[in-house]
C-alpha cells in the first residue's frame, strides 16, 4: 500500500555528542566573524525564550536504548571543542562546552537519556525537527540581526559543514546517478522524506523531479526565511565534491514555492571528449 512521504517513517538513531561539533563549528565561525562578543549575545537572546514543546513530544516516547554509556563520551566531547574552537573565542573549554550543553536538543536529549545512543522510527519532519532546528534558530537570528553579512555567514557555515559531511565520499560520475535515483529497501532520512520521479536517466545525466519534500514542508512551517539557505543551497557544492565533473540545473523548488524540484545533474563532459 502506498504511503505519502509526510507518513513514512525510518530508523532514527541520536545521542547528545552528535550535536557538539555543528555547534561548535557555528559559534567559532560567528566569533571570527563577528567578533566573540556579538556570537555570545546573538546565541543567548536566540536560546533564552527556546520552545521545546515540539522537541519533548518528539523524544519523549518509545526511544530504545542501543548503546548504554558503553564509553564515556566526555573525552570526545573535549577533543572536539579543542579541534574546533579558535582562540577568537577567548573562553575556556569549559565555558564553550557550557553553551553548547544548553543549546537545544542537547539539555533536552540529557534529561530524558543522559549521554545514551537512543532510536526510534520516526518521520523524516520529526527527525529534521531534532537536527537543525536549533540551528536554524541562529540562523534566523542572524537574518534579522546582521541581514545580508548574516546570510552569507549562514551560506558559508553551510558549504563548510556540507563539505565536511561529503569529505570522503567521492567517485564516478555514474556512481552518483545511481546513488542519487536508487531506492533502498530500507528507509532513511532522504528517501523516506522524498517522492520522487525520474524523467530521464542516463549514465552521464539524470532528470529528476521532487513532488513532495519533507524539507520543504518543515522549513517552511518553522523557518521560511533560512529553509532554503540551509537545505538547498549548498546542493552543487557537495556534488562536485564527489565529482567535479558534476553540474546542476534546477529553475525552482519546494521550498521557495514552486511545484516541484526540477533536478538536472549532468556530467560536463562526455566519454568521447574524456578520451581525446
Amino acid at each position: 500500500m502506498y504511503t505519502r512521504c509526510r507518513k513514512r517513517s525510518f530508523l532514527f538513531r541520536t545521542d547528545v555528542f552528535s550535536f557538539y561539533p555543528p555547534y561548535v563549528r557555528w559559534l567559532s565561525h560567528l566569533s571570527e566573524r563577528l567578533g566573540a562578543k556579538n556570537a555570545l549575545s546573538i546565541w543567548k537572546s536566540t536560546f533564552t525564550d527556546y520552545n521545546d514543546t515540539l522537541l519533548l513530544k518528539i523524544l519523549s516516547s518509545d526511544w530504545k536504548i542501543v548503546n548504554a554509556n558503553q564509553h564515556d563520551q566526555r573525552n570526545e566531547i573535549e577533543d572536539v571543542i579543542k579541534r574546533l574552537a579558535t582562540k577568537t573565542l577567548k573562553l575556556s573549554n569549559l565555558e564553550v562546552r557550557t553553551i553548547i550543553e544548553n543549546t537545544p536538543p542537547i539539555p533536552q536529549i540529557k534529561m530524558l537519556y543522559s549521554y545514551d545512543t537512543v532510536e526510534k522510527e520516526i518521520t523524516t519532519f520529526d527527525a529534521l525537527h531534532i537536527r537543525f532546528d536549533g540551528l536554524a534558530c541562529l540562523a534566523e537570528s542572524l537574518l534579522d540581526i546582521y541581514g545580508k553579512q548574516g546570510e552569507l555567514i549562514i551560506y558559508d557555515l553551510m558549504i563548510e559543514s556540507r563539505l565536511d559531511a561529503v569529505r570522503d565520499d567521492t567517485g564516478s560520475i555514474e556512481e552518483f546517478i545511481q546513488d542519487f535515483t536508487a531506492k533502498p529497501d530500507t528507509p532513511n532520512l532522504f528517501t523516506a522524506g522524498l517522492e520522487t520521479q525520474i524523467i530521464t536517466r542516463t549514465s552521464r545525466e539524470v532528470i529528476l523531479h521532487v513532488l513532495e519534500c519533507e524539507w520543504a514542508r518543515y522549513y517552511r512551517k518553522y523557518h521560511p526565511n533560512v529553509g532554503y539557505l540551509m537545505a538547498c543551497s549548498t546542493d552543487e557544492i557537495a556534488y562536485k565534491a564527489f565529482n567535479p565533473e558534476l553540474r546542476m540545473q534546477r529553475t525552482q523548488t519546494l521550498m521557495e514555492g514552486g511545484e516541484k524540484c526540477d533536478f538536472r545533474i549532468y556530467a560536463i563532459c562526455d566519454e568521447t571528449s574524456k578520451e581525446k
